[in-house]
């Protein structure tokens, strides 16, 4: 299945980097660009029907969060991943309350990228593992799940857990990032009421 992409900056050189970069993955394919969210808007009015939606947040006439928040609301099916610099961390929590499913960094390299827009695909948040500890502690509080069920993914990183890996070795395996892999770990801690990893262990032997 080909990904279906449209690169949202006000900063052509940025939208022409990132096109090259995409342009070497065969399974993504960017179908649209535009300087600002209004321009987005009227690519869908269109008929131009994007997969994942790769955006920066400051832009002028209709920014990232606006742009977001209408995309949520009028084509759910569609996913947001925002762009930012370093400095930009208000603006990048206000991006995932609006409803965006990732954020990188504008010095992106290839293989992040894909794996970003990868992950996004699966139905899974992506996160830069430069990610701020502003954001993290955000993200913890606002989506960290209270449910006791644990998801197929989270068993499927408590079976690589038995097996000795690291969260290093789970993101390779599992094509996400790093902090992807913590923050879950993170989720089956708490899901689970067990702190220690050996404690976790002991019940994915007993009930996986």
């Amino acid at each position: 299945m080909t990904i279906k992409i449209i690169i949202v900056d006000d900063h052509q050189l940025f939208i022409d980097g990132i096109k090259s970069i995409l342009s070497k993955a065969l399974e993504i394919e960017t179908i649209g660009e535009a300087n600002n969210g209004l321009e987005v808007l009227k690519l869908l009015e269109n008929g131009i029907e994007p997969d994942i939606i790769l955006t920066d947040i400051r832009m002028p006439i209709l920014d990232g969060v606006s742009l977001t928040k209408t995309l949520t609301r009028m084509h759910p099916k569609i996913k947001v991943l925002a762009l930012s610099m370093f400095d930009q961390t208000i603006d990048v929590v206000e991006m995932l309350e609006a409803g965006a499913k990732g954020y990188v960094t504008k010095n992106v390299d290839k293989k992040e990228l894909i794996m970003a827009i990868n992950t996004l695909v699966k139905g899974e948040f992506f996160f830069s593992d430069n990610l701020p500890d502003d954001i993290k502690d955000w993200f913890h509080k606002e989506h960290i799940e209270t449910e006791s069920t644990l998801t197929r993914r989270e068993k499927e990183i408590l079976s690589l857990l038995v097996k000795g890996r690291t969260s290093i070795e789970m993101a390779k395996q599992l094509k996400l990032s790093k902090y992807t892999i913590d923050t879950h770990r993170k989720n089956i801690h708490k899901k689970l009421g067990i702190k220690s990893n050996t404690g976790l262990v002991k019940y994915a032997l007993k009930n996986l």
